[in-house]
């Protein structure tokens, strides 16, 4: 049996979740960027995205609703090293 009781019906309470908001925001942000700036800028802008959310899912105390799926180590690992790939890749490419 829980130790908590349930919220009385008609009382919802809405979470906040800015983290997976600003990832959002970010990724639609880098698709308006490809489409106005070109594939490059869109790659670069995605790649800036990863790697701030690298470091945010790093300092943060606890973990980041939207951003966290593993262990802390996993998750910025992930980020921050798709985020250099990515920003290698899109500086790099020919005929863009």
């Amino acid at each position: 049996m829980s130790r908590t009781t349930p919220a009385p019906a008609g009382t919802h309470r809405r979470r906040r979740r800015p983290a997976m908001w600003v990832a959002l925001a970010g990724i639609v942000l880098a698709l308006v960027v490809t489409f106005a700036f070109g594939p490059r800028a869109g790659g670069v802008a995605l790649a800036v995205e990863l790697v701030a959310l690298g470091f945010v899912r790093a300092v943060a105390q606890r973990a980041p609703y939207g951003i966290s799926a593993r262990s802390r180590a996993f998750d910025v690992t992930v980020l921050m090293g798709a985020g250099l790939v990515l920003a290698v890749l899109a500086l790099t490419a020919q005929n863009m």
